[in-house]
């Protein structure tokens, strides 16, 4: 009896190390979440509107062009659309990824410790954390990336008025007053939150989910996978006694190239799913799904 008690405290004592470094990993990468974003937030500007350009209606012609274009015609702020909306929804965002992890990565073969367990565990577990996470990460991705890229549409929004059919002057000037009001619909993130909201419901905010989630989840699936085994390779290859004792630049060795590799793998899919998440239900370039942002 007194064994079993013994052996139930250590269970006991593990479980509480495993929470504890769950809700510091939680806190890390919520805070290195924010930070990343700050800083790469002008390139993800910059990314998201040459995604979403089509060949006919081509207006930068590289990374370099469109950050010097945006900065020369609507100021260096333009860089920062959307930001706000991503500072509000990265805390809690990672406390479900994180959770949803940590909670899949025990459930699978819990007799096993995390340096036992294999890639396939790891990849399932990757998985589970990005679906956790894409239901707050997905209507962010929505506001921040309507409001990154909205100076490249024309919203749709039909004049007060009906020109007469015999002004053709007065005709041509309704349409460019309407056309100057329409091309800025969204006036910050928490404008595009109770816009999108109002015209096109809570499942405006979940446009390209599913998208989201076949581009992500592998991405965070062989994240993961290959994350874990790349410690487990440096522990034993350093002669270090778990995965816990590796030195820091081997955790960040192993982030970065895990990232590196998952990123290349799915970034097809995320062109895809921008293009699908930036356009309004009405809007006549709105792509509709993935099949139709494939074959344009």
């Amino acid at each position: 009896e007194k064994m079993s008690s013994t052996s139930s405290d250590g269970k006991n004592e593990g479980d509480n190390n495993d929470n504890n470094r769950a809700k510091i990993q939680m806190i890390a990468g919520a805070t290195a979440g924010v930070i990343a974003d700050g800083v790469m937030h002008p390139i993800d500007t910059i990314r998201a509107r040459l995604q979403v350009q089509s060949k006919d209606q081509k207006i930068y012609n590289n990374t370099r062009h469109a950050f010097s274009s945006i900065i020369k015609q609507e100021g260096f702020s333009a860089l920062y659309k959307g930001f706000p909306i991503v500072v509000t929804a990265t805390i809690p965002a990672h406390a479900l990824y994180f959770s949803g992890y940590e909670l899949m990565k025990r459930t699978i073969l819990p007799s096993k410790s995390s340096e036992e367990k294999g890639p396939i565990v790891h990849f399932a577990a990757g998985i589970v954390a990005d679906i956790c996470g894409a239901l707050i990460w997905t209507p962010m991705d929505v506001i921040k990336q309507r409001l990154q890229v909205q100076k490249q549409f024309k919203h749709d929004i039909p004049p007060t008025s009906s020109p007469s059919p015999s002004s053709s002057s007065s005709s041509s000037s309704s349409s460019s007053t309407t056309s100057s009001k329409t091309t800025t619909k969204y006036k910050g993130s928490f404008h595009a939150l109770a816009t999108i909201y109002r015209e096109e419901g809570p499942f405006g905010f979940y446009r390209g989910f599913w998208t989201s989630i076949a581009t992500f989840a592998p991405l965070v699936g062989i994240y993961f996978a290959t994350y874990e085994k790349l410690k487990s390779v440096f522990t034993k290859a350093g002669n270090y006694k778990s995965v816990h004792d590796l030195p820091f630049y081997y955790h960040l060795l192993s982030g970065a190239t895990a990232g590196a590799f998952a990123a290349s793998i799915t970034s097809p899919l995320d062109v895809i799913k921008t293009r699908i998440q930036v356009l309004s239900r009405d809007n006549p370039e709105g792509y509709g799904n993935a099949i139709r942002a494939i074959r344009t």
